[in-house]
């Protein structure tokens, strides 16, 4: 634990100076911390790599259920929520009502799993939720 401990302190100093290696530090300590159930430490780690503009892996619970193909382009547990409903053809609003979040929400979701599958449109989108699906 002090080994990972020690990365994730030294790492806060070589990001603000530019020296080592300090995202893979931060992504060792992470997991670490993430696996030992310290949550602060590892939510510590995650807010640093936020900063230097590093993705970061979610980990909400759940995120087990999102296909590897999708997890690997970052798609999250809510995303994936919403691309299981796509081939219902439902629009923004309806969509919304079932995941109990905003029209304006689905509409950032449905975009971003645009940017991230690399499909053209949203019917486009409907298309490979369709055939991931099965």
């Amino acid at each position: 634990m002090a080994r990972h401990l020690a990365l994730r302190l030294v790492a806060e100093a070589a990001l603000r100076d530019g020296w080592g290696e300090p995202v893979a530090w931060l992504r060792a300590a992470e997991e670490h911390f993430h696996q030992a159930g310290n949550v602060p430490v590892a939510s510590a780690c995650r807010r640093l790599l936020r900063s230097a503009g590093e993705s970061v892996r979610q980990r909400r619970a759940g995120t087990d259920r999102v296909p590897a193909r999708l997890r690997a382009v970052g798609v999250t547990i809510r995303e994936y929520e919403v691309f299981e409903l796509l081939p219902e053809r439902l629009g923004n609003k309806d969509l919304a009502g079932r995941l109990h979040i905003s029209p304006r929400t689905v509409e950032k979701h449905v975009a971003s799993l645009i940017m991230k599958t690399g499909s053209a449109d949203r019917a486009e989108l409907v298309e490979f939720a369709r055939r991931l699906a099965g």
